[in-house]
């Protein structure tokens, strides 16, 4: 069933480029069954009562909050890297339940940031594919020192680092049946990764370098690998 992420005050109607999908790519027709979503959690099942030039009205047959978001918060403080691995990035992130997605400006980062508006769509068409109920956030591109200043919002930051040998990743995960969720925020370095100054003045405000094994990951693998993780992490213990 198609899935359609409306604003909650415009729900039955779908305007803009959905209502465009609806008639012109997917050629859908009155009577037939959707989904449409508010962003917060819940989910309208409707069916399609009118297709006009510019809008599509829905009936709403009832809604329903099912849980199917992580209860671990994660933000992912990506490094912009070369490319359009960017995309890439935002789009297994969101199916892997990342909460928000910071494009961020390191010493080594070369590349120049995409439109907003075109990562936000990536987010959106993700969410809506992964069966996800809400959107990641997609900030601002954001200078490496400025993300270190949002630390104290985060009960664990983490900076992956090739260099670290003894911690790992779920060496530092708490224990969530005792402590509750976590709300991480990790910071992903760029093609070449973290500079030594760059890993010192992160550890200097709170964050820990992790180890993700013996083998240096490339950046669009790394942010993919610890969500995983965290994600097997906090299932197994519930």
């Amino acid at each position: 069933m198609h899935r359609f992420f409306v604003p909650q005050e415009q729900i039955p109607t779908i305007t803009g480029s959905d209502a465009h999908q609806i008639k012109n790519v997917l050629r859908l027709k009155v009577g037939e069954k959707i989904e449409l979503l508010d962003g917060s959690g819940k989910v309208y099942f409707a069916t399609i009562e009118n297709i006009g030039k510019d809008k599509v009205v829905c009936n709403i047959i009832e809604h329903r909050t099912p849980n199917t978001e992580d209860r671990t918060q994660i933000t992912i403080a990506q490094c912009l890297p070369k490319a359009k691995k960017m995309d890439l990035i935002i789009q297994k992130c969101t199916e892997l339940g990342v909460s928000q997605i910071i494009p961020t400006l390191s010493e080594r980062s070369i590349a120049k940031a995409d439109k907003p508006e075109r990562w936000s769509r990536i987010a959106r068409e993700a969410a809506e594919q992964s069966g996800r109920l809400t959107i990641p956030i997609i900030a601002p591109l954001t200078k490496f020192e400025d993300v270190l200043k949002i630390k104290k919002d985060f009960s664990l930051a983490l900076i992956p680092w090739e260099l670290e040998k003894e911690k790992t990743l779920k060496s530092v995960l708490p224990d969530n049946r005792i402590s509750g969720y976590p709300v991480i925020l990790i910071l992903i370095g760029p093609e070449g990764g973290f500079s030594r100054v760059e890993v010192e003045h992160a550890k200097s405000t709170g964050f820990i370098p992790i180890s993700l094994g013996p083998r240096i990951l490339r950046t669009e693998t790394a942010s993919l690998s610890i969500l995983s993780i965290i994600n097997y992490e906090y299932e197994q213990r519930r």
